[in-house]
């Protein structure tokens, strides 16, 4: 076996990230990890210095044993945690602090509240826990409230209400979607009442302050349901979107470019590259200027973990190709993976805006080049050629994914991303100038605004034109068996399409490894 450093490294995140993936879904005992544990040592003591393909064997082993640790020891909550009070029969009184920013609903907001103290055997009405009173407690819950009065992040508030435990439904378990935001228990529509402001992260507040004045320009400037797509376009807004328009996007498979997930942050950045690329803009700047716009995405949306996740991804993308080298990124990727799953391992199976990031990136840097040479038929004049390849080599990655989690296969989605991706980047530039400007002058931004309207109203028009189509969209829902299987198909394909992937350049020696 050829065993370069490279390799062994590759092998080892791999190990991490395959103990948390078997932990996910089995329980391990202990005594069966500690009898692992005792053969992966014999093997490698056994074999230092004589079979060195063991010793990677056995060290490998040591590597999947760490990842199945590393999950349970995140599975339960820690300490006086306040889910070990969610009996979901008895009212509680609950202070606490609203610790992200108010998820607002059609007809209620969701708000993860970081618990401070709590008073069991509520009577009737509130008081006013203070810090003679209640039970210390830690940990996070998430309170569905009426939409009125509005709170903001920062808020400490007084609740009272039943703490009770998420309860999964027939096909979603919902208990371990939240448990990956540290969240093991639930309120519905407590009384509540304002103890103070300004509580949270100065930081993290700043920056919610910047994108509610931000999202208030765009209001002015834009019209609805422009402006409400403009939201979604450069914060990953949907709240607002009317019904048909968010039905129109998922028939036509574009719902990614109004929801700021990794999938869609892995796009901007690949669509940002080659739009300056086609102005004629160096690599050496556009690089930076792609970084630039990247980090303003994330830090207009809140910079909340997962878009920061998912701005890693696209990063690492775009600094692959400017390095040249697009196929070394495997372990670029796999380590960013690693070490994303290693300080929270619950997202690798609970969380699929990471999952659809990761092999979104994957698609971009392994699947788009090889789909390129059977586009030769595209212009191209505006990079079509070039979107065309990114777009269908991203989708392709994510479509087991897709197909699994939401049982919608769009026909039409290849069209539909090929009329509208190609201008998502001038959109979201005049969006973004548009927003910007409206912290100078009101008609400074108008001009912007007028701009912006023309590239949303194309994308609206497009996707209600597209999803009159009949058989535009079908259901197709696969269970895990045929994920697993669909992409062993498709890798299996890609490596072999990919003589790259197959073998790595030969290494010059540098002692037993290669280098």
């Amino acid at each position: 076996m050829n065993l370069t450093k490279s390799r062994i490294f590759f092998y080892f995140c791999l190990s991490f990230v395959g103990g948390v993936a078997i932990a996910s879904f089995f329980k391990i005992p202990q005594v069966l990890i500690g009898i692992f544990l005792i053969m992966a040592t014999i093997a490698v003591v056994i074999s230092w210095m004589k079979r060195w393909e063991v010793v990677v064997f056995g060290l490998c082993l040591f590597f999947l044993l760490f990842g199945i640790w590393r999950f349970q020891s995140v599975l339960l909550p820690a300490g006086n945690n306040i889910s070990h009070y969610a009996d979901g029969k008895t009212a509680v009184f609950l202070s606490g602090v609203v610790a992200a920013e108010p998820d607002v609903r059609a007809d209620n907001v969701r708000l993860k509240i970081r618990a401070q103290k709590l008073v069991l055997n509520g009577a009737e009405g509130l008081i006013l826990i203070g810090a003679d009173k209640g039970i210390s407690v830690s940990g996070y819950t998430l309170v569905m409230a009426e939409k009125y009065p509005e709170y903001r992040y920062g808020d400490e508030i007084e609740f009272r209400g039943k703490l009770g435990v998420p309860k999964n439904f027939e096909d979603f378990d919902y208990k371990a979607y939240l448990a990956k935001d540290d969240i093991y228990s639930v309120m519905y529509y407590p009384e509540t009442r304002l103890l103070g402001k300004n509580k949270g992260n100065f930081v993290q507040a700043t920056l919610f302050k910047i994108k509610d004045s931000f999202k208030e320009n765009l209001s002015r400037v834009l019209p609805e349901p422009q402006a409400s797509l403009a939201d979604g376009l450069i914060l990953g807004e949907k709240a607002t979107l009317p019904e048909d328009l968010v039905n129109n996007f998922n028939t036509v498979g574009v719902t990614h470019i109004i929801a700021l997930s990794g999938f869609n942050i892995t796009i901007i950045a690949e669509s940002l590259r080659r739009l300056f690329d086609s102005l004629m803009i160096s690599r050496r700047y556009s690089f930076w200027l792609a970084i630039f716009l990247i980090v303003g995405f994330v830090i207009m949306t809140g910079a909340s973990p997962s878009i920061v996740r998912a701005a890693v991804m696209g990063i690492l993308l775009i600094l692959a190709q400017k390095t040249g080298r697009l196929y070394s990124i495997r372990n670029a990727l796999v380590f960013a993976g690693m070490a994303m799953i290693f300080f929270n391992p619950k997202i690798l199976r609970f969380d699929l805006g990471f999952q659809l990031s990761f092999m979104a990136t994957l698609g971009l840097a392994y699947i788009s080049p090889l789909l390129e040479k059977y586009l030769e038929w595209l212009p191209k004049k505006f990079d079509l050629r070039g979107i065309a390849g990114a777009t269908l080599g991203a989708q392709l990655a994510v479509l087991p994914l897709i197909l699994y989690s939401f049982g919608r296969l769009s026909l039409i989605a290849p069209v539909a991303n090929l009329l509208i991706l190609p201008i998502i980047p001038l959109a979201m530039l005049w969006v973004f100038l548009g927003g910007a400007a409206g912290f100078v002058w009101y008609w400074f931004a108008q001009c912007f605004g007028w701009v912006s309207w023309l590239f949303l109203t194309y994308q609206i028009k497009i996707a209600a034109l597209l999803a009159k189509i009949p058989y535009a969209a079908v259901g197709l829902k696969i269970n895990w068996i045929w994920l697993v299987v669909l992409y062993l198909i498709l890798w299996a394909v890609v490596i072999r399409a990919c003589p790259r992937l197959k073998n790595e350049p030969s290494p010059r020696r540098a002692g037993r490894f290669r280098e």
